[in-house]
């Protein structure tokens, strides 16, 4: 009897490590591509600030978090429900994206493609932001919940810019940036991202890569700034913060908006506020939240603090509705962001999934998720 629990336990401790090592193998190929040592693009990296010891860095320190601490939130979220994923239907909208087709040079208009994907029509040019347009086809990345995106990828018009904040998963998508880049005239993402891109087949002179306070003019009269936030990033389990991460400032001639890309809350909102606000909108990062990691992601609450910090007008949130990522239920992001926004004054824009809106001071927030949960279940 001894013989063989021994027998077992030594069967099963070899079939988990060679489990770990599988593991580690394919973690590992799935790590951000990086620039030789000796590429002209190193030069401009290395003198960044916020680059030391072959890692970027936040101006408040790193993310606090590490394998120990990481234990308990694996075993919950193996094992604990708590209505992450919604029981019911969420509403999506099937664009045709003929309103996006139409591009009005004196008009803002935003279609939400869920998470942090964004389809910016913006006085004449049209932007996406951190396009993930399919599930994951490797293990580490999320897969959406609410079906699939609400529109055909093949109907998109010819795109002026693609805005990337970093390069997890849920963020940079590769079969999406393959799908789509012949139609895309230029794209602008972190440094050290664009090396991701070029392993992805898109031609260098269609991409440019920019550090904190970075500043470019386009298209005559567009001023694309990249600003600071408090995040990581990663594709692996060894390439922890070797691309930087970061939001973007859109400003045209006629309108300014404001991509929050995923962040804690800091200081740093009220500096980017100062130096390019007021915002006629900006989407914030509202979900995937926990307390453990209050350092990289924001409560609903600060969601709202953050947009106020910047000098928004309207707040879109996002990063939220879409992907299995935190312990929180599914509809808590929009129930408390709404009711801190109510208690602030602040205008909320909340489309479904695919849904166009028109950036007006008559538009309306509809709080479609409210009738999907029960009133036992609001906090």
């Amino acid at each position: 009897m001894r013989k063989r629990i021994k027998k077992f336990i030594k069967v099963g401790a070899l079939s988990l490590l060679a489990v770990l090592i599988a593991g580690l193998f394919i973690a590992q190929s799935c790590s951000s591509a990086q620039y030789s040592s000796g590429d002209k693009r190193m030069k401009k990296i290395e003198k960044s600030e916020q680059y030391r010891e072959g890692k970027f860095h936040n101006y408040n320190g790193p993310m606090k978090m590490n394998f120990l601490t990481n234990l308990p939130l694996l075993w919950e979220f193996l094992f604990a429900d708590n209505n992450r994923m919604p029981d019911v239907k969420i509403p999506v909208h099937h664009n045709d994206l003929s309103t996006v087709k139409a591009k009005n040079s004196d008009e803002l208009s935003v279609t939400w493609a869920g998470h942090s994907s964004q389809i910016i029509n913006i006085d004449g040019k049209l932007i996406l932001t951190d396009p993930v347009y399919y599930n994951s086809t490797v293990f580490m990345g999320p897969s959406r919940y609410n079906g699939d995106i609400p529109f055909d990828i093949n109907a998109l018009p010819e795109i002026d810019l693609v805005l990337i904040s970093h390069n997890h998963y849920d963020h940079l998508n590769i079969k999406t940036i393959k799908s789509i880049h012949k139609k895309v005239k230029h794209f602008i993402v972190p440094l050290m991202v664009g090396a991701e891109l070029e392993a992805a087949g898109i031609p260098a002179e269609k991409i440019t890569e920019m550090d904190w306070w970075d500043e470019i003019t386009l298209f005559d009269d567009f001023l694309i700034a990249f600003a600071p936030t408090q995040h990581f990033s990663g594709r692996g389990l060894f390439d922890r913060d070797e691309t930087l991460w970061g939001s973007f400032v859109v400003k045209g001639p006629l309108h300014s908006v404001y991509f929050s890309g995923d962040s804690g809350y800091f200081d740093g909102f009220a500096k980017i506020g100062e130096k390019y606000g007021p915002f006629d909108l900006t989407m914030m990062e509202c979900g995937a939240y926990n307390q453990r990691w209050h350092h990289i992601h924001m409560m609903p609450e600060e969601t709202v603090q953050a947009h106020i910090d910047v000098k928004g007008k309207i707040l879109q949130p996002m990063h939220w509705g879409t992907f299995n990522l935190a312990l929180h239920p599914w509809y808590d992001p929009m129930v408390r962001v709404a009711k801190a926004a109510d208690s602030l004054g602040v205008k909320l824009a909340t489309p479904v999934a695919g849904q166009t809106i028109t950036i007006e001071d008559s538009l309306k927030t509809e709080r479609w998720w409210e009738p999907l949960i029960t009133v036992e279940k609001l906090p």
